[in-house]
């Protein structure tokens, strides 16, 4: 994890997000998925990456899959059945094929941007940098997203207390397993009511709410943070003349030529300045000088 500034995570991330919406070019989508992995390995997050590309990949095969039923469009076709009742004929071309890839990839990419913003970022100094702004909003998200763990907890310490009193979840007969649920989801839900209770006593014993916070924990914006927040700006600022010069844009019913000179020029730079992002993330683990920066 890199103890940089949470609004310099946050930039960095979203002018990704944004590059990946925006773009529709498949070479541009895959660029930016190359930087994407890179980055995450550089984080120490390769257990987590298999585990996201297993899933994301998953879904992009249903998505190629489903796409070329449902779209009807396309000049090249692959496959003409003959006609279903209801139905009727069903026509695969290859131009739904590639859409559907298209749209897998940015799938991957957004998952991808996710996972390295909560591998860059802090909790804690997260937390404290969105509670300045929005801390009511703040504060349900944070105990939203905690209480999913919690759960997992309660109910893997309810099972367990279960099977040891002798239920059987292993049970084939539909009737009885629905029977043997019905007490366990009985105390998970008595269980998450009474966290419920606690939490807000907590709060309401704390003042939350009665009037402004009077403290915050100060994460201060270091050297290096300027400097990455100075290629995200440039970033954005090449990424803003693409956009009104008509680059990364393309349409696979059009036509299925996605490579020109203009193009792939273009993303080159994009590349060059994701690059340095990179070469930075690198350096704040390995460079001496760097790491006293941050």
């Amino acid at each position: 994890m890199l103890n940089m500034h949470p609004f310099t995570v946050v930039l960095y991330t979203l002018s990704l997000f944004i590059l990946t919406l925006v773009y529709s070019n498949p070479i541009y989508i895959l660029s930016i998925l190359i930087i994407l992995i890179i980055n995450i390995l550089l984080m120490d997050g390769k257990e987590r990456l298999k585990k996201t590309l297993k899933y994301s990949l998953y879904t992009t095969i249903w998505i190629m899959i489903i796409n070329p039923l449902v779209s009807q469009s396309g000049n090249t076709i692959i496959y003409k059945s003959p006609r279903i009742p209801v139905i009727g004929k069903i026509r695969i071309s290859l131009e739904s094929i590639v859409f559907g890839a298209n749209m897998g990839g940015k799938l991957i990419c957004i998952v991808l941007i996710f996972l390295l913003y909560s591998l860059m970022i802090d909790r804690d100094e997260s937390f404290g940098f969105f509670s300045k702004f929005a801390h009511k909003i703040t504060l349900t998200l944070s105990m939203t997203t905690n209480i999913i763990h919690r759960l997992k907890i309660e109910i893997t310490r309810v099972r367990d207390v279960m099977i040891l009193r002798g239920v059987d979840f292993d049970q084939k007969n539909i009737f009885k397993k629905v029977k043997m649920y019905y007490p366990f989801l009985k105390i998970i839900l008595i269980s998450t009511l009474e966290g419920s209770l606690d939490r807000a006593e907590a709060l309401y014993s704390k003042g939350y709410g009665i009037s402004k916070r009077t403290s915050y924990s100060q994460v201060e914006i270091k050297r290096v943070d300027y400097i990455f927040n100075f290629i995200t700006l440039i970033l954005l600022s090449i990424f803003t003349y693409g956009l009104f010069s008509h680059m990364g844009f393309y349409n696979p019913y059009n036509e299925l030529k996605f490579l020109n000179y203009k193009d792939m020029l273009f993303v080159i730079y994009i590349d060059l300045v994701l690059l340095i992002h990179i070469l930075l993330i690198w350096g704040c683990k390995k460079w001496k000088f760097l790491k006293y920066m941050i």
